[in-house]
Formats: C-alpha cells, structure tokens, sequence
C-alpha cells in the first residue's frame, strides 16, 4: 500500500473538485407534470388567452427545470418580453426561447403533429383554435385523449380533458413551444465547467500551443477569477496569468499571450487551470504534459463528457482523508502563484 502523501498539485485539484462536486447535484430530478403543483390559472383580462397560456407553459417548463422559483412566472411577469398587441411568435423569457409554429391543414396530420409535439415538450404547448378565436395550454396526450388547461374564466379550472374546453383540434392552426431552454442545458452541463478547452500532452520546443475553449458559469452565476499556470517538475511557477471576467464566459484565448509554451524548455511541467464563480464554487483542471523535439500532441477537455472526472479527480478517499487538514496550507501555497 502507498502511504505517501499526495503531491500539492495533485491535493489542490482533489480540495477544489469535491467543493465542485457537492455543489453541482442535478437541479431536476424526474417530475410528473400531469400532478398539479399550481401550474394554471386564469387569464385576467379579455384578449390574453394565448399570454395566460404560455405564462403556463413556461412555468410547467421553470419546474421541471428544478427552477425554485417557477411559481413567479405569470401572465404580468411574462407580458413584457412576450406581448405586443398580441403574443409574438418568438420571445425569450428567462432563457426560455418561445417559438411558433404552423399545423397541417388536414385532422389526421394534426393529431399526429400534436402527438409528436407533446412528447418532446412535456411542459406542453400553446394551441390557438382561430374559429373562437382562443388559445389554450395543451399539456399531454394520455390513453388516447388530449388534456389542455384553458385559461377562460367560464371553463372548468386545472387539467381537462381538451373536449371538455373552448377549443378543439379540428379548428386549431398554430401553436407556441418552446424552443430552446438554457436552463436545461446549463442542468445537463452540471453548472461551472470547462468546455472545448485545449491543453498539451507534447509541446515541440520553440514552437508552442495556442490556448482555446471557454469556462462557463452556471446558470445566475458569473465568473470572477480564471487563473493558469504552468508549473515545471519541481512545482515552481514558469507561467502564469489570471483574469477577473465577471461574465458567464470566459474565452482562454484571451491569456494565449501569457503562456508562452514556445519559450519552454525540454522537460516534464503540469499545466493548470483553476477557475472560481460568484457563489465562491471552483474547479480544477491539472494535467502534466512534456517539452521535447517529438511530435507536437495536444488534448481538448470538456467537463461535461468526462463523466468520472478524471482530469479533476484522482480519489474520493483521498480527498475525505487530507480534506480537514489541508485546505489552508494548499490553498494558500496555490495563491502564492499568482502574487
């Protein structure tokens, strides 16, 4: 068994990622929409039925996004980007990117195109019926029948079966959907990340590697501090160059100037990335790569497929034991870095 102790740059990326770790947990688990947790209401003048129904679905999308605050989302809170004169056909909403859509002309066609509509959007559409006209919340189709929720105050309030509404399939010619969902995206990303980004394996001497990719802030986060270094083998500091972006993205192109790979030596360096979001989370990146007059080789690292965190984390165990002790002297010998 190896009791030796961890090298700092080894210990550093294992303290930051399991900070990293415990604070990126899936922000939605799976939900059943068709269970009313207070998705619907009333439309609360004339004239704002297809408004009322996407202020809707837009809430039904925020909660199966894990969103705490979905019930926020109303017909008032949705008006300002979404209506004018009438709901415009593509609008975004707490980046939730609404767009319209056309039905086939025959039944059949249309029926199959709702079918197909509502399993890819389980938050449902927005169906507008222009013989009334009037629009309602059409939320899925179940054991053979359509169930909409319609914002007009004489109809039966909640989740009911479509016949039971103002507006039929027969009738109806367009819908609303949504369209893009950064909140889905940012759920999947698993929050602060690195995406795209390059870092070597073989540097050729004198001839160097340009930085690329980005890091990426979760969702309502900004970053404000990027730092990279280049460390040779006895851990002392060849590199170094730090940003505060305060910005969701940030492109590692901008510090290419500052890591001069093309200067380097022959011989064996680590390259680290560390990068820290407004809610104090951070994330490590270490690899250690070479100098020499072989083939120049380098890997590009995206967070979000490696999956075991192997450029992140060597061991779990490793972290719980030397956690305790070691996050002062580590995190300090790191800042000294960049003083």
């Amino acid at each position: 068994m190896n009791t030796a102790a961890p090298s700092r740059k080894k210990l550093l990326s294992l303290v930051l990622t399991l900070v990293f770790m415990l604070t990126c947990l899936p922000a939605a688990l799976a939900v059943d929409l068709n269970v009313d947790a207070g998705f619907y209401f009333k439309q609360s003048r004339g004239g704002t039925c297809t408004l009322a129904s996407a202020a809707m679905m837009l809430r039904r999308r925020a909660y199966f996004d894990g969103l705490t605050d979905w019930s926020t989302v109303t017909e008032n809170s949705v008006r300002s980007t979404a209506w004018s004169n009438g709901l415009s056909h593509s609008f975004t909403y707490k980046e939730m990117q609404v767009g319209y859509g056309t039905l086939p002309s025959r039944k059949q066609e249309k029926v199959q195109t709702l079918i197909t509509l509502l399993s890819q959007h389980p938050e449902g559409i927005v169906l507008y019926d222009r013989g009334q006209p009037h629009a309602v919340l059409l939320t899925d189709y179940t054991n053979g029948n359509f169930y909409c929720s319609d914002p007009a105050g004489n109809i039966s309030s909640g989740r009911i079966p479509l016949e039971n509404s103002s507006v039929s399939v027969n009738r109806s010619s367009c819908y609303w959907y949504v369209a893009s969902d950064h909140n889905s995206i940012a759920a999947e990303a698993d929050g602060l990340r690195l995406e795209g980004m390059s870092y070597p394996i073989n540097v050729r001497a004198g001839k160097g590697m340009a930085l690329t990719g980005t890091a990426n802030a979760a969702l309502g986060t900004t970053l404000t501090n990027v730092q990279v270094a280049v460390l040779d083998e006895n851990d002392q500091t060849v590199f170094t160059a730090q940003a505060a972006p305060n910005t969701a993205i940030f492109s590692f192109k901008s510090l290419d100037s500052s890591i001069r790979f093309g200067e380097l030596p022959a011989g064996n360096y680590t390259y680290m990335v560390v990068v820290t979001d407004s809610q104090g989370d951070n994330l490590c990146f270490t690899s250690d790569f070479t100098v020499s007059d072989g083939s120049a080789s380098s890997g590009v690292y995206w967070s979000v497929k490696d999956t075991e965190g192997t450029k992140l984390l060597d061991s779990i165990q490793e972290v719980q034991d030397a956690f305790a002790n070691a996050t002062e002297s580590t995190l300090g010998w790191f800042g000294g870095l960049f003083q």
